[in-house]
């Protein structure tokens, strides 16, 4: 008698929450990435190759033409039109969006700013919420990892300094772009 009463009490459990997980399993998140991209450089590059949307392009001027070759440059690095550079100690760096190297042949990183949005549809009160919350987190994080590289950066910028004295203009810099990723966390976290 008890099985056929938790049966019953499971089967009328099971109805009722139907259509409630129908609802959540229907909503989606999709986020999409729209407008321009910038870079934080203060100045803007006149000469060099910048990764620009995803692709190697030339600079001269006001002029942009897709990288179709590779190219060495004085001080013997090496840049492939995949975004491969090649330094002259042979380690291999991938370039990022904004990151160009100038005529000599020099890597400059820089930090990039896209316009975000975040759309929910469907079920906003249940899953909905966790999967905004979900992707709030991926966005903190990738902005964190960004962060992190920009840090990592400096502090080798810094050990060469140490050395060599000569690289105060990249650090300022570097600094102006870590003011940024951390303006964009706190708005991030102010959002939340």
């Amino acid at each position: 008698m008890l099985q056929r009463i938790l049966l019953a009490s499971a089967l009328l459990l099971g109805i009722l929450a139907s259509p409630m997980l129908a609802q959540a399993q229907t909503a989606s998140i999709r986020k999409s990435e729209s407008g321009r991209t910038t870079t934080t450089s203060v100045t803007p590059l006149r000469k060099g190759i910048i990764m620009r949307n995803g692709r190697l392009m030339d600079v001269k001027g006001k002029d942009f033409t897709p990288l179709a070759q590779g190219r060495t440059f004085p001080n013997g690095s090496i840049l492939q039109p995949n975004g491969s550079l090649t330094l002259t100690g042979g380690e291999v760096l991938q370039l990022n969006e904004g990151d160009y190297v100038d005529l000599k042949g020099n890597l400059h990183r820089s930090t990039v700013i896209t316009q975000r949005t975040t759309t929910v549809s469907g079920d906003t009160t249940g899953i909905g919420k966790q999967l905004l919350q979900a992707q709030q987190m991926n966005d903190r994080l990738k902005l964190l990892q960004e962060k992190q590289r920009v840090l990592q950066f400096k502090t080798e910028l810094l050990q060469k300094t140490a050395q060599n004295k000569s690289n105060q203009a990249e650090l300022k810099k570097l600094d102006a772009d870590l003011s940024k990723l951390e303006q964009q966390l706190s708005a991030e976290e102010k959002k939340n």
